[in-house]
């Protein structure tokens, strides 16, 4: 189907900014008042706005509110204008709307129909959508409207930016949020009744929040995400990121994407609807932001054959390098040939003492433990080091599991390598097959302070924590991490 999850990488803004350029220029016709200009600057006369009311669509008569904005303040005018659902599709119009600034924000509240049970919902729901009137005639409203908007108000009325910029960055930050890195959509022209990737993300999303929830719990968990990234632009919550996921994992077994395909074929009246089933199985597995420094990773999903087992691992090398937060970084990280472009590439290398964490592991409570150059100590489980919350180097069995699941074709390492990258010192077949989306890199180590070794084509050197040879600990070495709670991470066959 698509990859967008899986492209991380690229000169994103300038992407939108270019996206942004061709639609307004395509839709100038739609400007309210016959002229175009900043948010704010264009007052909006006898406009009639019609858009789709959708969780899964809001049923018949469920009432639609317009309110006016302050386009720089986000303070609200007295202007006030309603509508209602017109059908159980979730259509709705809002005529002969007249604002003093362009800025407006929509609300929908009332029941909907929900997309497993086909039923209309126990509870009632409310959404909401920002949106800038002066080249717009139909906004729809929807979960991913409902999670920007307040970040939206939040970055104009505090961080002072403008209407604009805020809507870009806030509906980046909703995506990266769910994993999801390259979609450049507004929100509010997505509809899940229509083929298309924006739209597939919208249903997927809508289908994950609702998962096996009531519409009281789903008002929560919308109201508990919202209000994470309305603070600090990020969703961290990995516990409720974990549920959703292993519903995600179950819900295609268990019959619940036919049922949600057929309930809104038989709503909508058409055989369009997006192809979200993807999106939902890849929920959880596509990217991750590292809370300590906001950096954004691919990570990849890799099934064990003929065993209940995954693994999901760092897509990239880590680029962590706060020595503040974390003492065992200072002296013992670097970018190679000491230039930190490079490490927005290849990621950083890093000390034995460094990757484990060797401050932590010693002023660890329970289990303290002295590592580090020139220390001998047994590492005979998982440890965090220096990955995030959620994460963990990987033990030496969790290497073997990885090796089983490349099977007969792991031989050199070919589906783990990177596409590109490998063709250097006249070797072009180096390459690899990248089968898995590993993208493992050449990235050598750091023998010294002005010495760099690279790495042949047949190895790739990935610091774990089972890496134990004296003289080599000081050596700086990349890290990959893998997911999960080193307490229970694998380090032995059980029998």
């Amino acid at each position: 189907m698509r990859n967008n999850l899986y492209k991380l990488f690229g000169n994103v803004f300038p992407a939108i900014a270019v996206v942004s350029l061709i639609l307004a220029a395509c839709s100038s016709e739609k400007v309210a008042g016959g002229a175009s200009g900043d948010a704010g600057v264009v007052a909006i006369k006898d406009l009639d706005v019609a858009g789709l009311a959708q969780k899964g669509p809001f049923v018949k008569g469920s009432e639609v509110t317009v309110q006016g904005l302050d386009c720089k303040t986000m303070e609200f005018t007295e202007e006030k204008f309603t509508g209602k659902v017109k059908s159980n599709k979730g259509d709705f119009g809002v005529d002969d709307v007249n604002l003093s600034a362009s800025c407006a924000l929509f609300e929908v509240s009332g029941y909907y129909l929900n997309e497993f049970t086909g039923e209309k919902s126990s509870n009632k729901l409310t959404l909401h959508a920002i949106s800038d009137l002066s080249d717009r005639k139909s906004v729809n409203i929807n979960v991913l409207t409902e999670l920007e908007y307040e970040r939206v108000m939040n970055l104009v009325s505090k961080e002072k930016m403008s209407f604009a910029d805020a809507k870009m960055q806030a509906e980046k930050e909703v995506l990266a949020s769910l994993g999801i890195m390259d979609l450049f959509e507004s929100f509010e022209g997505m509809s899940i009744y229509e083929k298309g990737d924006g739209n597939s993300t919208l249903l997927a999303t809508s289908v994950l929040l609702q998962s096996d929830l009531n519409a009281e719990e789903l008002t929560d968990r919308i109201d508990a995400i919202a209000s994470s990234i309305t603070k600090t632009g990020e969703w961290n919550d990995e516990k409720t990121k974990t549920k959703m996921a292993d519903w995600a994992s179950a819900a295609k077994d268990d019959g619940k994407f036919e049922t949600v395909r057929d309930n809104l074929e038989k709503w909508s009246g058409s055989d369009e609807i997006p192809a979200f089933e993807e999106v939902v199985e890849e929920f959880g597995t596509a990217s991750m932001i590292d809370p300590r420094d906001k950096k954004v990773y691919k990570v990849v999903k890799i099934e064990v054959p003929d065993s209940n087992y995954s693994q999901v691992w760092m897509a990239e090398n880590l680029n962590y390098a706060d020595s503040v937060k974390t003492p065992s970084l200072k002296g013992g990280n670097w970018c190679y040939n000491n230039e930190e472009k490079n490490c927005q590439v290849g990621g950083r290398y890093y000390s034995w003492a460094a990757a484990i964490d060797s401050v932590a592991l010693a002023n660890d409570s329970k289990e303290p433990l002295v590592c580090g150059y020139g220390k001998k100590c047994g590492l005979d489980r998982a440890v965090q080091g220096i990955c995030p919350d959620g994460w963990h180097l990987p033990s030496i069995y969790e290497w073997g599991l990885l090796s089983v699941a490349l099977g007969s074709g792991g031989v050199a390492g070919e589906p783990l390598k990177a596409l590109t990258g490998w063709d250097y010192a006249g070797t072009p077949d180096n390459n690899g097959t990248d089968l898995y989306g590993f993208a493992a890199l050449p990235t050598g180590r750091k023998i010294s302070a002005t010495s760099w070794q690279k790495v042949g084509s047949d190895v790739y050197y990935i610091y774990t924590n089972s890496y134990t040879y004296q003289n080599s600990k000081s050596y700086g070495q990349s890290v990959r991490c893998v997911k999960g709670d080193p307490s229970t991470a694998p380090v032995r066959p059980s029998n």
